[in-house]
């Protein structure tokens, strides 16, 4: 089995509604489909996402290191090799994980419908049926930031994220805020986005401990360890950490550091299953827990995300995953089963979604 060809497609998708946080604000997706072809004429299809002011990608820059190094240096390799898959891409260009993430999955997409299984069968099996999801809302004002956390434990999601990092007093106000509203058995966690320094986030997260939150993600700049140790020293409530880490080196250097009581594997973020499942052993090994995010993927990254998810033993809680109900449409013919704020796992072979080229080809944007 052999990569004969593969094709980098970039689509704009508008969300329903904008996505603020402390870094910018997304108003509709700004992703690469891979379209891989093997020497039997098998298709796999494989999805990187990006938000360039929180990963240094734009959608440009994806599509030009997937057309101008990394396919080409992919092409003869055998999918179900992931290390040299993985190796040959590394020696076209270094770091560039996002658009990896496209040939990762497009690889395990190929393998998993020439075998006749699902990827969660390649990577470890089934662990459980549905996942539960969590609902981010963005920066607004106190009442919007109510009353869309309110709308969405309407629907069934028991878990929410509130952005935050703007302004520490107005966040403050916000959570508060959320969880009177919401009452004490809804999850409720927030995410800085890197938006404070060490004195104005130990002043505030201070204040939040009261709040009852799961944890408290990325306050401090990515480069800040020492200063996300103290946090996590002082603090009671976890800190988890996502733009601190890439790689499983990363994620060794902030668990030594002391810096993390919960690791933010992103799939798209970490070049792709192979490299995430890395980074999850890492986190058994050293006794640190970790939790799956989420980029707004669309459906075939957020199926990938659903394969992780159930063949990975320690990954916790709920699972970042709305990202195709945010969008005004998608690139498949039917979306993943949700219900209740859960998804199903999908079964068919490969990501187990059905790619819809011409949806593909109504939101294809040229460079």
């Amino acid at each position: 089995m052999k990569i004969v060809s593969a094709q980098a497609i970039p689509i704009r998708i508008p969300l329903k509604h904008p996505f603020t946080i402390a870094l910018g604000t997304l108003t509709h997706s700004n992703h690469v489909l891979v379209r891989m072809k093997d020497d039997k004429g098998r298709i796999g299809w494989g999805e990187c996402t990006t938000f360039h002011s929180v990963y240094g990608y734009d959608q440009k820059s994806l599509y030009d290191m997937l057309t101008t190094y990394l396919i080409p240096a992919v092409k003869g390799c055998d999918p179900r090799n992931m290390e040299v898959l993985h190796q040959r891409m590394d020696l076209a260009i270094p770091f560039n994980l996002m658009a990896k993430c496209g040939i990762d999955l497009a690889a395990y997409d190929l393998v998993g419908r020439a075998d006749g299984v699902s990827i969660h069968s390649l990577t470890g099996g089934k662990r459980v049926d549905r996942i539960p999801v969590t609902a981010a809302v963005g920066i607004g004002s106190p009442g919007q930031t109510a009353a869309m956390a309110e709308q969405m434990v309407g629907k069934g999601f028991n878990t929410i994220k509130i952005k935050i990092g703007l302004d520490p007093d107005k966040d403050l106000e916000r959570v508060k805020i959320v969880r009177k509203a919401l009452g004490d058995e809804i999850k409720l966690r927030v995410d800085a986005n890197q938006g404070y320094d060490r004195t104005t986030a130990l002043n505030v997260l201070e204040k939040m401990e009261s709040i009852a939150l799961e944890w408290i993600e990325q306050p401090l700049p990515d480069w800040d360890l020492e200063g996300l140790a103290m946090l996590a020293d002082h603090l009671e409530t976890p800190i988890a950490l996502d733009e601190s880490v890439y790689t499983v080196h990363d994620a060794d250097r902030a668990i030594a550091a002391g810096a993390a009581d919960v690791i933010n594997i992103k799939i798209p973020k970490c070049g792709g299953i192979y490299r995430s499942q890395k980074i999850a052993a890492l986190c058994k090994e050293k006794g640190i827990s970790c939790f799956l995010g989420g980029c707004l993927e669309t459906s075939p990254g957020t199926a990938a995300q659903a394969h992780f998810y159930t063949s990975t033993p320690n990954i916790i809680s709920a699972a970042e995953m709305e990202g195709p109900w945010c969008y005004v449409d998608d690139v498949v013919k039917d979306l993943m089963d949700i219900e209740k704020g859960e998804i199903k796992i999908p079964e068919s072979p490969g990501l187990g979604v059905t790619i819809d080229e011409e949806k593909v080809a109504r939101y294809r944007i040229h460079f």
